[in-house]
């Protein structure tokens, strides 16, 4: 990690060299990072009703004790897009409490605050900083975004971030109007000799977010005057570990220049910058303030994170939470614990005298380790959360153990004591080992001799799947119909030829499933299903027009979907060219203006994220598939030194 960025990690000579040269506090922006409050989760479980609103009102009061600017949230300050009565209150009091006050604003705020702060169901009556507003006294700004659990809705989508705007409590920014041709207005910042630039974007349906960065939709406007000595935060609530194909932002994705990126939405606490080697920009993924899921991530520390920024370096300071409510997960392994011999020995009502006593002791053991250490807050609760997963492979006798009954002697000591232990065995394989399709080691030397005087990749693998068994050979799809699909994407960078091709001969099995088999037969089954795709993996006249008809579905798809509208059916296959057209705007650089402070829309220059490469027909390696290097507007980095 180049050190030269940040301060977190220094010996002590080195910080006592940096203290005679430390900056003026006039020229560092101090910020109080935190998200995912969840307000008003398990509002209607006694113990843990208080849990969220607790732990928030902890991470106010380290704002005003740091003294920080502004405080900035990464989405769902509240568990639901409609909180209760209740829960509202609450907020209201807490942001009066502690945000409103005589403390003076010792930053501006330089942008076009009526694009930063527009409504996309309305005009926005207020559209300023809530403390430019001379009815209002605002001591410490809140901005935030929206996260996936306070998202708008309704057929006037609004959500609970618009009535704090509308009070003049929070400033709700990164709110769209619209999802395609994003452009995203940074919050422009300015303290002394230091100028910040936060991107917001809350929370959007993640496969539908990846497919808007794929199709190079989204813009982050830059200040065209010295864009390099701007220090840019892009804050966003989106799934950062990936749960399916597309279920996820990749980091890739977003854009180089960019100097830290605030992740919501993960819940475990990893405030710890990190690194990414590929975009050179930091992470910092503050993670929850309270636990709303039993799961490993959620006992980590949950910290709130004081930013410094200073021109271009930062430095983070970590707090602990103290008043969040102790939370404990173990996994038990019976296996380790109760030995073949004591299984086969001992009767059913000893051994399930013997897993209470190992639960006993367990959760005995983490109530005196909770006990010690307990911060002493007096707000931090006395009952702690404990989750017992509990491996019982191979015991089935332990089917009928009662947890129910088992917990109750624990239901004065622990906050969870219904939801204590998970009960658990490991997913049995459903598939004999002679049935897995496993590679072969000799058709793949083969293989790769060939492909040592292969012109073209689709040769070698053409002979991988010649010179192997049937057993080692694909089931349901044709290697031809596949090759075809591979070969079309390599060489005219048809994007959805391959996903085309899958789904069209799923569909061509499906049918024939349905209409030709009317039996419950396994063995007959797939007997047919290879029958079947023997038919289909040909080189006849209709197999290969069947191809034909399926690529020029992929091509109608990805002409559909880049919004290219010169394709007709009467194009030769052989001759089509695409050329993606991007977006263009007009960049009047050279009419600087005169007050540093003023800042117009169009004194921003759009800066895309280029993950999808143009596409033309002809042999060509691109993907478009994020691996495209990022904006053009580079962005140096060796003028990055600690303060």
């Amino acid at each position: 990690m180049p050190v030269s960025r940040t301060m977190s990690s220094k010996s002590s000579q080195e910080n006592s060299e940096d203290e005679s040269e430390s900056p003026s506090p006039d020229d560092v922006l101090k910020i109080l990072i935190t998200t995912d409050n969840h307000l008003g989760f398990a509002e209607r479980d006694d113990e843990r009703a208080n849990d969220s609103l607790i732990a928030f009102e902890e991470c106010l009061q380290i704002a005003r004790d740091e003294n920080v600017d502004f405080i900035l949230l990464g989405g769902d300050l509240f568990h639901d897009n409609k909180p209760s009565s209740h829960i509202m209150l609450e907020c209201i009091n807490l942001l009066r409490k502690y945000c409103l006050g005589d403390k003076t604003i010792e930053f501006k705020l330089i942008s076009d605050e009526k694009v930063n702060f527009s409504s996309t169901v309305q005009s926005n009556p207020f559209p300023w900083a809530n403390f430019k507003d001379p009815n209002l006294n605002i001591g410490i700004p809140v901005f935030s975004i929206h996260g996936n659990h306070d998202d708008p809705s309704g057929s006037t989508p609004l959500c609970p971030l618009d009535l704090l705007n509308s009070c003049g409590l929070v400033n709700y920014f990164g709110n769209l109007s619209s999802l395609e041709n994003i452009d995203i207005h940074p919050l422009l910042f300015r303290k002394g000799q230091t100028n910040l630039a936060i991107y917001g974007l809350g929370s959007i349906r993640d496969e539908r977010l990846h497919r808007i960065f794929l199709k190079n939709q989204i813009n982050l406007l830059r200040p065209t005057n010295q864009p390099d000595d701007w220090f840019n935060i892009f804050v966003i609530h989106q799934n950062r570990v990936a749960h399916g194909p597309k279920n996820y932002i990749p980091e890739q994705f977003l854009h180089e220049f960019l100097d830290i990126v605030i992740w919501g939405h993960e819940h475990d606490c990893r405030l710890t910058p990190e690194f990414n080697t590929v975009q050179k920009f930091f992470v910092i993924q503050p993670g929850s303030t309270v636990a709303t899921s039993l799961s490993e991530g959620e006992q980590i520390q949950k910290h709130a994170g004081i930013l410094h920024i200073y021109k271009k370096t930062f430095k983070l300071q970590q707090r602990p939470l103290q008043t969040v409510r102790q939370f404990y997960f173990v996994d038990i392994n019976l296996s380790d614990h109760i030995d073949e011999k004591a299984l086969k020995t001992l009767s059913n009502s000893k051994l399930e005298q013997k897993l209470d006593k190992i639960l006993t002791d367990t959760i005995d053991e983490l109530l005196v380790r909770a006990e010690k250490e307990h911060t002493g807050h007096p707000k931090q609760p006395k009952k702690p959360l404990i989750r017992l997963r509990v491996d019982y492979t191979g015991f089935d006798l332990f089917d009928s153990f009662n947890d129910i009954r088992f917990v109750q002697k624990f239901s004065d000591r622990v906050a969870n004591a219904k939801t204590m232990i998970n009960l658990h065995k490991k997913r049995e394989q459903s598939l004999l080992k002679s049935h897995e399709i496993k590679l072969d080691p000799d058709a793949i030397k083969i293989s790769n001799d060939q492909f040592k005087n292969a012109q073209r990749v689709e040769h070698s693998i053409q002979t991988y799947f010649d010179s192997t068994t049937e057993n080692n050979r694909l089931r349901l799809l044709d290697e031809k119909s596949m090759l075809a699909a591979l070969t079309e994407f390599i060489d005219k960078d048809e994007v959805y030829a391959l996903s085309t091709m899958v789904e069209g001969q799923i569909e061509q099995t499906q049918k024939f499933l349905s209409n030709q088999i009317h039996t419950d037969d396994v063995a007959f089954l797939e007997e047919e299903l290879k029958r079947f795709k023997m038919l289909q993996n040909v080189d006849d006249d209709q197999a290969n027009q069947r191809r034909r008809d399926l690529l020029t579905v992929a091509r109608k798809e990805r002409l559909k979907i880049n919004g290219d509208r010169s394709y007709n059916d009467d194009d030769d296959d052989d001759d089509l060219m695409v050329t993606q057209t991007r977006r263009t705007k007009n960049d009047d650089s050279d009419n600087e203006n005169d007050d540093d402070d003023a800042f117009e829309i169009n004194s921003m220059r759009p800066t895309q994220k280029r993950t999808q490469v143009s596409t033309t027909a002809g042999r060509g390696r691109g993907r478009g598939r994020g691996r495209a290097k990022a904006t053009p507007i580079a962005t140096p980095r060796g003028k990055r030194k600690p303060f």
